[in-house]
């Protein structure tokens, strides 16, 4: 597996929050569990999961925390799409980490309600073996240290939720540029929800209605809110060249 192949990977990691989780049955021993699994990637491209402790799933993690999470982009031709398949260990963690529940808040708001919640608690998918699908003759297995091992550094989980608030206070114009220059989406309102290693994601507006999300991936990957800025305002230099 080829070190570009594997970034690959971990961009289209970052850039979706489709998911199948598979558990080992503790109802029906020798079996797999499947279910439907929305989550969110901390900075160190693990996914997060938001789960109950009622759920048939996250039974089977507290008997057996081995996992693998189906990873995919969307609805249409699955087969023809990338997808990734993340083999690990699923480990509980810190509900009340006010970084990344600001983080997964802002691109799960539906989920506000469960925090409330006693019975719900967050999970991260410490990654160990990965199968990586991005098209024909394009594919391969690789270690889960691929996708994160120069993130160790990375202070984003900290910095990320200023970089964002400034972003949306101080440079609204420049969110609306991105969305011209990069996706050639004409937008009323735009503001950003997310920033990570990879690149960031814009949520745009249309008159009074929301239209959707953006991608935007960064030429380089950025561990700090200095690499932030610079790979930020590189891309609004571009816009205006």
């Amino acid at each position: 597996m080829s070190a570009a192949l594997a970034h690959e990977a971990r961009q289209f990691l970052f850039s979706t929050r489709h998911a199948i989780l598979s558990t080992h049955s503790m109802k029906y021993p020798g079996f797999p569990f499947g279910s439907v699994a929305p989550f969110v990637c901390n900075q160190q491209a693990e996914p997060v999961i938001l789960i109950s402790t009622i759920a048939e799933h996250t039974k089977n993690i507290l008997e057996n925390p081995k996992v693998s999470l189906l990873v995919f982009s969307g609805a249409d031709d699955l087969q023809a799409n990338a997808r990734l398949t993340l083999m690990g260990e699923a480990i509980h963690c810190d509900k009340q980490d006010e970084d990344l529940r600001a983080r997964y808040l802002r691109y799960l708001p539906q989920a506000a309600s469960y925090f409330d919640m006693h019975d719900f608690h967050f999970y991260r998918i410490k990654i160990e073996q990965v199968r990586y699908i991005a098209g024909f003759g394009r594919m391969g297995w690789f270690e889960g240290d691929a996708l994160n091992d120069d993130l160790a550094d990375s202070m984003l989980a900290a910095q990320e939720g200023g970089i964002v608030s400034h972003m949306n206070e101080d440079h609204k114009d420049s969110l609306l540029q991105y969305c011209q220059h990069v996706h050639g989406v004409t937008a009323d309102h735009a503001e950003m929800i997310g920033l990570d290693a990879e690149g960031f994601d814009v949520q745009y507006h249309q008159g009074e209605e929301t239209q959707g999300l953006l991608r935007f991936q960064f030429e380089q990957p950025v561990l700090n809110a200095m690499d932030a800025r610079k790979a930020l305002v590189a891309l609004a230099q571009a816009g205006r060249s």
